[in-house]
């Protein structure tokens, strides 16, 4: 065990430096490793991060100089309080693995862990939110000032882990054909919001479920589902998807739709990753490499680049590496592409500005901004369906969806 504490530790060093968590588990784990067990003990970590860093510097007066040896204390931290081990085990394992990573320490992780097992029973967690639910101070308070009744759930439900709902593909299937299959496969699954989205409640790998090499399915959270609503979209339109990876959105129009469909996004990979979920749906996009100035398009989807701060529970090492003045910057990006969008759409066209933030300074925010610069441009309220948490055209993250910001822009 003590070879994954050293492989977790390592990937969380990669994640508090900036590195996106995905990327450092793959060039991170060998084969060696048993894979679940670190991908717990790693995104837990994160997920309780400065909950565990206040309970680290209870135990430990002086900067820790080895910041891997550090990073294996915290993730020590979450295993003791909650993994099922025994906590000699976990201990034992522990000072095993500093030995490894740097000798000079092992004697202080031993120390530092058996104070805590003697301390935890009583150990009391401050009523500090930043503490309590583990965020940095800045993201803390902007929800308290923003949602003034809401932001403690919010910051609760970023902590839980992600449901799994999946959108039947109806160009290959309809819904009452395909539920007959989850139950014959004797996958657990439920009706949610007003039974019109289909949760998967006991399958992780969602290739084993019916129909995934067929298309029959796409994986896409209730309030992502909700963008289709209001495109506004009929057949033979000119629909660009103007930052359209994974593809998700993209495939929602054209199962639904016959248009023209003009799929951009930024790299490569992320084309890539377009090519492969239209292939797999049976679909068929135009993907292209660069949005050209001449063509102009009846309707243009917008889902910028945010924070990620409504979907923290599917990206928990957002808590890491988003920085407060990562908000600016992504409000200036997110201005920007609608800048860009608004040139080539139609007189008469709509585009929908989406993003999966909470904040207003990426959201409404950005909107007037653009609206004043913009005097063609109009907007019109958005009937979000009463299912939905929602604030304004602000979806509020709850255990049945993500936390997706909405606004329509119509060219005069």
């Amino acid at each position: 065990m003590y070879k994954d504490l050293i492989q977790a530790a390592q990937i969380l060093s990669e994640v508090c430096g900036g590195r996106n968590i995905d990327a450092a588990f793959n060039q991170l784990i060998k084969e060696e490793n048993n894979k679940n067990f670190v991908k717990d003990i790693v995104y837990g970590s994160i997920r309780d991060f400065y909950l565990n860093d206040f309970i680290l510097k209870k135990f430990v007066k002086n900067d820790i100089k080895d910041h891997l040896i550090q990073y294996l204390l915290l993730n020590t931290i979450y295993q003791i309080n909650h993994q099922s081990k025994t906590e000699f085990t976990v201990v034992n394992e522990a000072v095993k693995a500093a030995k490894k990573i740097n000798n000079n320490f092992y004697n202080l992780v031993n120390a530092v862990l058996r104070n805590y097992l003697r301390e935890k029973d009583k150990f009391v967690i401050p009523d500090d939110l930043k503490i309590k639910y583990s965020y940095p101070e800045w993201w803390v308070k902007d929800l308290v000032r923003e949602y003034p009744s809401d932001h403690e759930a919010i910051l609760a439900i970023g902590n839980t882990r992600a449901t799994t709902v999946i959108r039947v593909n109806l160009r290959q299937i309809s819904t009452s054909d395909y539920i007959p299959l989850l139950e014959q496969a004797n996958v657990d699954y439920e009706l949610i919001l007003g039974d019109q989205y289909i949760q998967i409640n006991n399958v992780k790998d969602i290739t084993m479920l019916p129909g995934y090499e067929r298309g029959n399915f796409y994986v896409q959270d209730p309030a992502a589902q909700l963008a289709l609503n209001y495109l506004d979209i009929q057949n033979g339109m000119n629909v660009l998807d103007l930052c359209s990876a994974p593809g998700g959105k993209a495939t929602h129009m054209l199962e639904r739709f016959n248009i023209h469909l003009d799929c951009y996004d930024i790299s490569n990979d992320r084309i890539n990753l377009i090519k492969s979920n239209m292939n797999r749906l049976q679909l068929k996009a135009n993907i292209i490499d660069q949005i050209g100035s001449n063509k102009r398009y009846d309707r243009i989807l917008i889902d910028a680049p945010c924070s990620g701060s409504g979907v923290v529970r599917r990206n928990i090492d957002i808590k890491l590496m988003r920085k407060q003045k990562d908000i600016e910057k992504f409000s200036n990006q997110q201005l920007q592409l609608l800048e860009q969008g608004w040139k080539i759409l139609k007189s008469g066209g709509k585009l929908l500005y989406v993003t999966c933030s909470i904040f207003n300074k990426e959201n409404d925010s950005v909107v007037k901004n653009f609206l004043s610069k913009n005097k063609d441009a109009l907007t019109h309220d958005l009937i979000i369906p009463n299912i939905f948490k929602f604030q304004n055209t602000q979806l509020i993250p709850n255990q049945y969806h993500d936390g997706l910001y909405f606004k329509v822009f119509i060219k005069n």
